[in-house]
């Protein structure tokens, strides 16, 4: 069986700074491959080359549900392109401040020209987000409600993969739980891949199945998550571990 995401010999470049180079890696349905790294390192670079949002190398693979995401343009990219979709840091900053809650989160409908009635409620709902809040405006509600909306408005075109990007990162520590629980629970019932972009260690020991450490732009490690944890290989996950242990609590 293919992988639901299949990445070879990933190629960014940025004028003459190579920010990924040569990165493979895949993900399956249902798993989470969490891909950490110190900031700069190329992480964000991947994620938005996976999401179309980067034009990758030639050379360069990315392939969804068996298909080259490469070699496609116009409508049939736009097609497979319903099928992964993003969840961003910043959950004001991923949401139009001039736009209701409900149209937002069906916006990917409309664009797609896909039936909206009665679906801003049902996605709400699926998120712990009441559908009360359709008409209010992303000033209105917490960072939480915010990043629900996102998650939300990215679950509208029934997507198989969704890209994580730091998705807990900006919000307060006594809401992280609720979205990372929320992110999980929804894993379980449709049977998502997600590729987890992320720092805190203690948030992939809990959420990833497996782990891929990057390092200068290339992926220097990939074990499963209990096995990186007990004796990762690189003394470069050697210290990323050990830095995370020398932080004080919060």
């Amino acid at each position: 069986m293919n992988p639901l995401l299949d990445v070879t010999d990933l190629v960014v470049r940025y004028d003459d700074h190579t920010a990924v180079d040569h990165v493979s890696f895949h993900v399956d349905a249902g798993e989470t491959l969490a891909l950490i790294g110190e900031s700069g390192c190329g992480k964000s670079s991947t994620a938005l080359a996976v999401l179309g949002l980067l034009r990758p190398e030639h050379g360069s693979s990315v392939r969804f549900a068996g298909q080259e995401l490469t070699a496609l343009r116009g409508s049939r990219l736009r097609a497979l392109r319903t099928r992964f979709q993003p969840v961003f840091q910043d959950p004001y900053a991923s949401l139009d401040p001039r736009t209701r809650i409900g149209d937002a989160i069906t916006e990917p409908l409309r664009v797609h020209r896909r039936p909206v009635a009665g679906r801003a409620a049902e996605l709400m709902e699926l998120v712990g987000l009441d559908p009360a809040y359709a008409d209010r405006r992303p000033h209105e509600l917490s960072g939480g409600q915010c990043q629900r909306a996102g998650i939300a408005r990215a679950l509208a075109l029934e997507p198989r993969l969704l890209v994580l990007d730091e998705p807990v990162s900006a919000l307060d520590p006594s809401v992280r739980s609720g979205i990372v629980n929320l992110l999980t629970d929804l894993q379980d019932r449709f049977g998502l891949g997600y590729l987890f972009i992320c720092h805190d260690m203690a948030l992939v020991r809990h959420t990833a199945h497996r782990v891929a450490v990057m390092s200068a732009g290339r992926i220097v490690e990939t074990a499963p998550v209990r096995e990186l944890f007990a004796a990762p290989r690189e003394p470069y996950t050697r210290d990323l571990l050990a830095a995370h242990h020398r932080r004080p609590a919060r």
